[in-house]
């Protein structure tokens, strides 16, 4: 029981304890406090059907304020884990922001929940801006169409396209309310005032959020320590690598000193990371036009195990479908980024399937 003339933060104080971490059920994942000026912390939560094991959900608190940075996979199990730890951390909807880093189900996908509860969903202009073009009734014909282009079976095509479209999220069609950010425009949490900052690449509208004056950004899936973020093609700009190769410039240069990740943590330097990753993509577009070289006229479809992948299958129909479209997927979007370039040249046959050639 609290007195009736007790603060809020005096409850929260209580309910906390001296603790920076609790688990609310027995798999091992936590909640747990990362930073302290300004407060944040992180909810990790379940993933499935991909090769990464969790999302991260970071919390920000200030007085009676909280800001919430993405939302996780839907379904039962994270829908009651969230809201048990926003319950716990003492948070109320009335006052809190949620702000979805990019149109990903498993960083937008229980915004829903959360409008429900009274938090004030937001997101940025380009990552809606996502989230019309995928909600259009076309789109996913528009994935199979360019997986048949390159050279892949219109069934598995298909197969791909409808894997990755139930990834996707969109806050119109699904009826949630919220409201759009501009470019550059503050979002405010209690003291904190943290800066909207395009980074394209792993979606076209993804966004992060970046306070100077501490050295904290929360960067989504600009960059992970697990693995290289997944870069697609996804109709929103002709070289969706050459996008992620310049933001992973631009996130190296701005002082990032504390990145909070949309999966995982960080793990040393996040500049060094960011050119790491350059060098990883460099290493990648190197083999991809040593392929080409080796193999003129190829599709993109015969290209993908040239670039250089690792699965733990011993075939191609073992790998799941949503695993088999991130291959295909970041293996055209090398092509493109080298046919952006001027490296390699890309041509259709009579049977309007995309062949490759060295420029």
């Amino acid at each position: 029981m609290t007195s009736a003339g007790e603060s809020r933060d005096q409850r929260i104080a209580g309910r906390l304890g001296d603790a920076t971490a609790f688990t609310l059920d027995s798999d091992g994942f936590a909640c747990t406090r990362v930073f302290d000026e300004p407060e944040i912390w992180r909810v990790e939560l379940l993933m499935s059907q991909t090769f990464l094991p969790s999302v991260n959900v970071f919390v920000v608190r200030d007085g009676a304020e909280a800001l919430i940075v993405d939302t996780g996979t839907p379904d039962d199990y994270n829908d009651t884990r969230l809201m048990r730890a926003l319950v716990r951390l003492g948070v109320d909807p009335s006052h809190s922001t949620l702000f979805c880093t990019h149109a990903h189900i498993d960083h937008a996908g229980q915004a829903r929940e959360l409008a429900e509860a009274g938090v004030r969903v937001t997101l940025a202009r380009p990552t809606l801006a996502d989230m019309r073009r995928f909600s259009t009734p076309t789109y996913c014909d528009y994935m199979a169409d360019r997986l048949v282009a390159e050279g892949v079976g219109r069934a598995e095509a298909e197969e791909l396209a409808n894997s990755i479209w139930a990834h996707t999220t969109d806050f119109e069609r699904d009826e949630v309310p919220f409201h759009v950010l501009d470019e550059g425009q503050m979002l405010r949490c209690g003291r904190w005032e943290f800066r909207t900052v395009p980074v394209p690449g792993h979606m076209p509208g993804q966004m992060a959020l970046w306070l100077p004056e501490r050295g904290v950004a929360f960067t989504g899936d600009v960059v992970l320590y697990a693995c290289s973020t997944c870069i697609c093609f996804w109709g929103g700009s002709e070289d969706a690598l050459g996008d992620q190769l310049a933001t992973l410039g631009k996130v190296a240069g701005m002082g990032i000193e504390h990145a909070f990740l949309g999966h995982g943590v960080q793990e040393g330097v996040l500049a060094e990371r960011c050119l790491g990753n350059v060098a990883h993509h460099e290493r990648r577009n190197s083999r991809a036009l040593a392929a080409v070289g080796e193999h003129p006229g190829s599709t993109g479809r015969q290209l993908v195990p040239a670039l250089g992948w690792h699965v733990p299958f011993e075939t191609w129909d073992q790998v799941p479908a949503l695993t088999r479209w991130f291959l295909v997927s970041e293996s055209v979007a090398h092509l493109d980024h080298l046919v952006c370039c001027g490296r390699i040249c890309r041509e259709k046959d009579d049977a309007g399937v995309n062949r490759y050639w060295l420029a």
